[in-house]
């Protein structure tokens, strides 16, 4: 991780460095040991750099680094972090409809979960008959025996459109593999 003291006078051994728990939103101080010793030329530059040895699952989150010039504190702009413990599974994929009603229009949310995998390694879209639609995608970090993150991707389609194509499949892929679901209509 890089912090760049443009415009600050300040130096590399000053600079602290935390990091923000991605669910508990806890600040914790990056120890002395994770970053690595500057030289007297190193100190002297615009830009200090925080290393993570030997990363976990728990190093996640969102690392910051905090400078100061005596009189104010400077906030670097953030580097999220995200550890995956090593796994040869492939990321599990679900998916939902959620039904709302209004006065004007009735609309169904599509939700597709991919677990198992990182965000970065994902790319999710949707195929509404033979249309392509990308929806919103999420990060979503939850806490449990081991700690996890996954990759929701929503798309809110009217529920007239449901009713007509019938099926809409959630396309996932990941790596050279590509994985589908598919939610079906059934009418009443």
């Amino acid at each position: 991780m890089h912090c760049q003291l443009n415009e600050v006078q300040s130096f590399c051994h000053t600079v602290a460095w935390v990091r923000v728990n991605p669910m508990s939103g806890i600040i914790d101080i990056l120890q002395d040991a994770k970053v690595p010793p500057q030289t007297k030329d190193e100190g002297e530059n615009s830009v200090c750099q925080a290393s993570i040895y030997n990363a976990a699952v728990q190093d996640s989150g969102t690392y910051y680094c905090i400078a100061t010039d005596r009189e104010h504190m400077y906030l670097g702009n953030g580097t999220a972090v995200t550890v995956h413990a090593d796994s040869t599974v492939m990321p599990s994929v679900d998916i939902m409809a959620f039904t709302s009603n209004n006065n004007h229009d009735s609309t169904v949310t599509l939700q597709c979960t991919v677990g198992g995998s990182a965000p970065s390694q994902v790319f999710v879209y949707w195929l509404i008959g033979s249309r392509k639609e990308h929806g919103q995608t999420l990060v979503v970090w939850e806490e449990g025996e081991e700690n996890s993150v996954k990759t929701l991707n929503n798309l809110a389609i009217s529920a007239e459109e449901w009713k007509i194509e019938g099926q809409c499949t959630c396309v996932v892929k990941f790596g050279g593999w590509m994985f589908n679901a598919t939610l079906h209509h059934y009418g009443k």
